[in-house]
């Protein structure tokens, strides 16, 4: 992966309209290091990701190369200085020079007010209240989030309603292209999209919104984006090493959650399975691997569990449109909120480094 942070320099997106999809496959895919983020299928009619084929393939051969799989992929180049200026503003891009949360107006612990999304959400309930506010208020008219069948299976899912959002609640471990679901809200005919996924995702949709580029692909219909902190992901064969190791159905399962250096599985009677980290990293995605980004820094807010105590939610709001939404929420009572402490965010650095450390 090329990253421009660091030069401060922007590679034009043009140059690289003349790399296609084999070109894609050479520096991505075929290095082992795609992230499965969807960004490409979203954008292009000619890529599709199956569940038989769990990576980016052409589904018809064509002449015409657009670039726009290349352009658009967060594992080709990422010209990190040139997108913060362009969504944040020069000003609060050399505000955030060497801090490595990225840029945020404000950090804070937040809970749902919602007694009904506190028993089906994770860590709060804090994603599904700000995007219910965000579509009771109109800000969005639907929201791309990633929910689950009955064997915690990941699925796309277009919410259109605060019922809807209830029930994707929940984080999921296993890595599925979530981006994808842009494509179907923007077929489905909506104008104003919300989008929550990993930082992997929030860059290529990122580097949408930004590129300097031909083509009509819809971004002005992007209008919101939650990122979800994130160390690394799974591929689908931890839910079958998950079944064999505790001896549980997966239909039996309520909830996953990762506390520590364990994941824990929730039964429906309560009962709580740890399994050691270590026991899992052979699941790990591959295309984690090259990921130096632990709390979404692209996204106008970001959310994630670590830094805050248990029921309660770290969130930063990182844009403008973000911290609207964060203060709107509190103001109609859809969360609470409280200013995060300084050995919180000590915390949250500290896993952040550790995670470039790793790249």
């Amino acid at each position: 992966m090329i990253r421009e942070a660091e030069k401060g320099k922007y590679v034009k997106l043009p140059t690289f309209l003349e790399q296609g999809f084999s070109d894609l496959k050479r520096d991505v895919i075929d290095k082992r290091i795609c992230s499965l983020c969807g960004t490409c299928a979203a954008f292009c009619d000619k890529i599709k990701i199956s569940e038989n084929e769990p990576r980016p393939v052409l589904v018809e051969e064509y002449d015409t190369i657009c670039g726009i799989c290349y352009a658009f992929c967060p594992r080709t180049f990422l010209p990190l200085s040139e997108i913060e200026k362009r969504i944040f503003g020069e000003e609060e891009r050399k505000r955030a020079d060497g801090d490595v949360l990225g840029i945020y107006r404000g950090c804070y612990v937040v809970r749902s007010k919602k007694e009904d999304i506190i028993k089906r959400g994770q860590d709060g309930g804090a994603v599904t209240s700000l995007l219910a506010y965000a579509l009771e208020e109109g800000i969005i008219d639907c929201a791309v989030i990633t929910t689950s069948d009955n064997h915690w299976k990941p699925v796309t899912k277009v919410a259109k309603s605060y019922d809807e959002l209830k029930e994707g609640a929940g984080t999921k471990y296993t890595i599925y292209p979530g981006v994808v679901g842009v494509k179907e809200a923007m077929e489905e005919g909506y104008a104003n999209i919300g989008f929550v996924g990993l930082p992997c995702q929030i860059q290529g949709l990122r580097k949408v919104q930004t590129a300097e580029q031909p083509y009509e692909v819809g971004k002005e219909r992007i209008k919101l984006l939650i990122g979800l902190f994130c160390m690394e992901n799974f591929t689908e064969e931890l839910l079958d090493f998950v079944k064999e190791k505790v001896g549980l159905d997966l239909e039996r399962v309520k909830k996953f959650d990762i506390k520590g250096k364990e994941l824990l599985v929730y039964d429906e009677e309560g009962k709580v399975h740890a399994i050691a980290l270590d026991e899992i990293k052979a699941y790990e995605s591959e295309g984690c691997s090259v990921c130096m980004d632990y709390t979404a820094e692209l996204a106008d807010i970001s959310v994630g569990s670590v830094g805050s105590e248990d029921g309660w939610s770290t969130v930063f709001a990182r844009t403008e449109r973000g911290e609207e939404i964060v203060e709107g929420a509190v103001e109609k009572r859809y969360i609470e909120a409280k200013e995060m402490e300084e050995k919180g965010l000590g915390l949250i650095r500290r896993l952040e480094e550790s995670k470039r450390k790793r790249f």
